[in-house]
């Protein structure tokens, strides 16, 4: 896109104003420090108090896997596991605490706080969720960042370690999708360095690398000027500032520097066209992109660009509803497509239109003709007045909801801001600016504009089209020089223009006969108030600050698909997927969403194994709204056949591919493993799809929502007992429903005792796959609830330790753990992870070790206090979102239990022993599954 072109628009639209002088500029977040030393880094500083007595700290480099030469692939990820492997400040080993070690102590969890990530072009290195109060924290939170930009230590036994490291995160992530992408980067990225740049790197240069490459390419590119500091939270900025300036101004900038040379993507003036299969490969992958420049960087700073950013945010929006209204009908030749108007394949110099969509099978010639002939629909005829005062109503009511939670805004919310300023210079207003200039910008911009824009993205160069799909379907797709004969056609076709066919009425144009609340109690403590219904129902409302503009719902009744007859499985599996594609009352699910365009509001239902569970979001102005869609969803789910073929049609090309899929297979062996083959917990088949009927399940469905009387409703946000009421009583308790009491759900056999089941299949990258799962009673109590979750985090750090870092064994280890009210008490503690084949029986051997021994001695206590800090730091966060409160007063009223009074003592009284005791209980039920897959 020209930047002549936007800058004329702007100039067309604001023409009336003083900005016809000239292109006003983007003003900067007062609230945001910013500076720059001598040496050339970078820095951000901003004051925020949520969460309270926290703060977030990063370091950015524009260092990423495109500055490596062909010796040195994979070296810019390797260097980023090297940051918390030793520095000069933290040495670990011998020498002195790691930073890994140390910031365990003070509540920091390494992959949930501490992590990093590296990419083509950047590497970013963050510390969140930092107790700002605790001593020290902040001042060495910043010794580790100067470590990170500087001081890596890069000791060659180290290196030699994390090779291992390294090789099983290659061998965990070297999936279908992985290797396809590698497969088509020469052809979508041609002429171009990104084409041979993967992060992961190469495993031959990974395992032989002498240590010296690594230290010359970390002292090359690991310098002050390509380094942004980040620090936000409830901290001094002023002190802040004094502090890096004192800590990062002696790191001196190299003479005669590397120039940071960013690597273009070239223009193609003939459509790249790339085929690729790959024998795993589930579905049938397409991909057509449009490209074009990027907005410059220093054209970035004007009013301009954001009209650039909204007219381009409005082409996807609008292109990708066409896209997801063509999913309910039969006849689409795609089971799932998408719009992204953004970074061409998320890297590199160049954006691009992409539309994502996944062929059913033997119609992925059909699919790219179809996504190809949308987007020339768009440019031919452009967008409705419809489309875009829907598209427009959306974007406005998301920038007032955010205008309106101004001050209630998380750390990460303003990081992500200042990574991408200093990475490409995007814009920091604040969010007052923003809303006031786009609410000015907004209404004069023209549908005509929008339309232009949208001709100049479709030219005849710059086409890519990538077929990525399974090697069992290679026989039903195009050739690339078909496809380059489907671009041609499509492009001389003569199109018809899209018809917008918007259902004007309200969403509900009767109002039932209201209900009454018979019975009110206020419960001082917990804050809040409770309300039974006319109907049986019951309401409890906890108004909070937390959000300005949130209320959020939850609904509960037991029963779940248990209790419907095993004649119904096939129904069973498919209810939640096709109990919504309908819509509601006389609004398609197409019409639904067009009727609720700029509204805030959401719910969701679902019919879990052992329960009911509704769940509800809107902004204060749309509650109503949010009850009405409520209303609807127990009274008037809608019949559609056409909708419910074309589900049909979906899955039945979708899920028969997944059997292709070593993970697929490995968590459906997994499922019937646990249920002993138990049909309901596995995927639906073939026959199934093709057998159930789409009345029958809808019945089924509305049998499990027709009592109204068995649920518990909670409301949490910024709402008051009195607003809601009249809301309650008209959407709630006018609900058909009894007080004939809740259906209890129907317990499921699962597997008992010990169990191994091992299987092979053929795969592509050797590996094996490996969960271990212990099962069994449990009394659904706070103090057990807290006991099991330090239970599993004491095993991730465990295995982090030993498994990952002193074997070199795995990249990591899964814990899973989840403590059980229905159907009855007990608990689940799930272990999982890939490894060499080879290594795999050693692996287990180890993993048992740890378990014994956490059973027999009791875990080592400083493991103990810092799991305790993690979860007072994170208890203490909690207790300031909606989400926590929705939860805790749910499960109060529902469940009779108390997961906040009492919690901060009963985290404080674990102990080694305690833990060793409790793991017993768990552990010497003696239930103990365990699956693993290996290759053939």
């Amino acid at each position: 896109m020209k930047r002549v072109f936007l800058l004329s628009l702007l100039l067309v639209i604001l023409s009336s104003g003083s900005y016809a002088q000239q292109i006003p500029p983007v003003p900067v977040d007062d609230q945001v420090r910013t500076g720059q030393l001598d040496n050339g880094l970078t820095y951000y500083i901003r004051e925020n108090k949520l969460p309270e007595n926290r703060a977030d700290f990063y370091i950015v480099q524009k260092v990423g896997s495109i500055l490596e030469e062909e010796n040195q692939r994979g070296l810019a990820h390797f260097l980023e596991h090297m940051a918390f492997n030793g520095t000069k400040n933290f040495p670990g080993g011998e020498e002195g605490r790691s930073i890994i070690s140390y910031l365990e102590t003070i509540g920091v969890k390494f992959g949930t706080n501490l992590n990093a990530g590296t990419g083509m072009d950047e590497t970013i290195y963050n510390i969140n969720d930092v107790p700002v109060t605790t001593s020290g924290a902040v001042e060495s939170c910043l010794l580790i960042l100067h470590d990170w930009s500087n001081a890596l230590l890069l000791r060659e036994n180290d290196i030699d370690k994390e090779r291992k490291v390294i090789h099983e995160e290659w061998r965990t992530h070297s999936d279908a999708s992985q290797r396809i992408i590698e497969s088509v980067a020469p052809s979508i990225f041609k002429d171009s360095k990104y084409a041979h740049r993967m992060p992961i790197g190469l495993m031959s240069v990974v395992d032989n690398f002498e240590p010296q490459l690594l230290r010359d390419y970390y002292h090359k590119w690991y310098r002050p000027d390509l380094q942004g500091i980040i620090v936000v939270g409830d901290i001094d900025a002023g002190e802040i500032e004094k502090q890096i300036i004192e800590i990062f101004s002696p790191v001196a900038l190299p003479e005669n520097v590397a120039e940071r040379v960013y690597e273009q993507i070239p223009d193609n003036d003939e459509p790249i066209v790339a085929l690729a299969v790959d024998k795993e490969l589930p579905m049938n992958n397409i991909m057509v992109a449009y490209k074009r420049d990027q907005v410059p960087n220093e054209h970035k700073t004007g009013i301009d660009y954001l009209v650039t950013d909204y007219v381009t945010e409005m082409i996807g929006q609008m292109l990708n509803e066409r896209l997801q209204e063509m999913l309910q009908k039969s006849e689409t030749p795609f089971a799932f497509a998408i719009v992204r108007n953004g970074a061409y394949f998320g890297v590199g110099t160049k954006d691009a239109l992409q539309l994502i969509g996944v062929a059913k099978p033997g119609l992925a010639d059909t699919t790219i003709a179809t996504l190809m002939r949308e987007v020339k629909r768009a440019s031919d005829f452009g967008f409705t007045a419809g489309e875009y005062e829907r598209a427009k109503a959306n974007y406005l009511s998301g920038l007032e909801k955010l205008y309106n939670e101004r001050g209630k805004q998380l750390n990460n919310f303003y990081v992500q801001q200042y990574v991408a300023h200093f990475l490409k210079n995007e814009p920091i207003p604040s969010i007052e600016d923003r809303y006031n200039m786009m609410n000015q910008l907004v209404p004069h911009i023209p549908l005509e504009a929008v339309n232009q824009t949208m001709q100049q993205l479709l030219t005849e160069k710059n086409r890519v089209v990538v077929l990525m799909g399974s090697e069992k379907e290679k026989d039903t797709y195009p050739s690339e020089d078909t496809i380059r004969g489907i671009i041609g056609q499509v492009d001389h076709e003569v199109l018809a223009a899209y018809e917008d066919d918007t259902v004007a009425e309200p969403l509900m144009a009767t109002l039932p006969a209201k209900g009454s609340v018979i019975k009110e109690e206020a419960d001082a403590g917990k804050g809040t108030t409770v309300w039974t219904l006319s109907n049986g129902a019951k309401v409890i409302v906890k108004p909070t600050g937390f959000k300005q503009d949130e209320i959020l719902l939850h609904g509960f009744a037991t029963g779940g698909t248990s209790v419907l007859d095993d004649q119904y499985i096939a129904e069973i599996k498919l209810m939640d997927d096709a109990a919504s594609v309908g819509g509601l009352g006389n609004f398609s699910a197409t019409a639904l969403k067009r009727n609720l365009a700029g509204k805030n509001a959401e719910v969701s239902f679902k019919a879990d194994t052992f329960n009911e569970q509704v769940n509800g979001k809107s902004s204060v102005k749309d509650l109503e709204t949010m009850m009405q869609l409520l209303w609807l969803n127990f009274t008037d789910v809608r019949n559609d056949d056409e909708a419910w073929q074309s589900l049909a049609g979906r899955l039945k090309g979708i899920l028969p591919t997944l059997l292709n899929n070593p993970d697929f297979v490995f968590a459906d062996s997994l499922m019937n493993t646990i249920y002993m083959r138990n049909p309901r917990f596995s995927l639906p088949t073939l026959q199934e799809i093709e057998t159930a009927d789409y009345g029958t399940l809808l019945d089924l469905y509305r049998s499990r929502f027709e009592n109204t009387g068995n649920f518990t409703f909670t409301f949490v946000g910024n709402i008051s007992p009195e607003e809601l009421k009249p809301l309650v009583e008209q959407y709630i308790a006018s609900l058909p429903g009894t007080t004939s009491g809740s259906q209890p759900p129907r317990e499921i056999a699962t597997r008992q005792g010990a169990c191994r089941n091992h299987f092979s299949l053929p795969m592509e990258t050797p590996k094996a796959s490996t969960a271990i799962i212990y099962t069994g009673e449990m009394a659904y109590t706070p103090e057990n609830i807290i006991k099991l979750d330090a239970l599993g985090q004491l095993f991730r750090m465990e295995f982090t330790e030993k498994i990952r870092e002193e074997e070199g064994g795995t990249y990591g280890v899964r814990v899973h753990q989840e403590a059980e009210k229905l159907p009855r008490e007990g608990f689940t503690l799930q272990f999982q992870f890939d490894t060499d084949p080879a290594r795999r029986d050693g692996l287990v051997e180890a993993m048992d070790n740890i378990t014994a021994g956490i059973r027999q001695k009791g875990p080592d206590a400083g493991m103990v206090q810092k799991v305790k800090e993690y979860m007072l730091k994170q208890h203490a966060d909690d207790l300031k979102k909606n989400e926590y409160a929705l939860r805790n007063t749910w499960q109060y009223y529902v469940h009779g239990i108390d997961l906040e009074t009492d919690w901060v003592k009963q985290v404080n009284d674990l102990s080694s022993d305690t833990l060793r005791q409790f793991a017993e209980q768990l552990f010497g039920q003696d239930n103990r599954i365990e699956v693993s897959m290996t290759p053939r």
